[in-house]
């Protein structure tokens, strides 16, 4: 079942455990401890190619592969199924996401992610 068919929503923080809900704006969930922001893949769709987000960081100039850990906090659950989200690195983001429903943003990280990965 889609969580954002009815319009709000409610999932569990990654960060903290404490809820996260939709407030309508961007079908996105906001932690109500202030930890960061999930944005739907359905929503993140309609402005970014999917296979951006969850592609593989670039090689270095050396040929090595950098590794997106998840340190420090460890794998995150997501926000919908509490599945460990897997780890995204671009420029100097981490961002974590869930290949079936979409996005955490830590706070502060919505305008760095915006720049690297919408098209104006």
């Amino acid at each position: 079942m889609d969580p954002y068919r009815g319009g709000l929503a409610t999932g569990i923080c990654p960060r903290c455990n404490k809820q996260a809900t939709s407030d309508g704006e961007l079908q996105r969930m906001r932690c109500l401890g202030g930890c960061g922001e999930f944005y739907p893949r359905a929503r993140l769709a309609q402005h970014v190619e999917w296979s951006f987000i969850a592609r593989p960081p670039r090689p270095r100039a050396d040929g090595s592969s950098p590794v997106a850990s998840s340190w420090p906090w460890g794998a995150a659950p997501c926000p919908v199924c509490r599945a460990d989200m897997s780890v995204g690195f671009r420029a100097n983001l981490r961002y974590d996401y869930c290949t079936q429903h979409g996005v955490w943003l830590d706070a502060g990280e919505l305008s760095q992610f915006a720049s690297l990965f919408v098209d104006d």
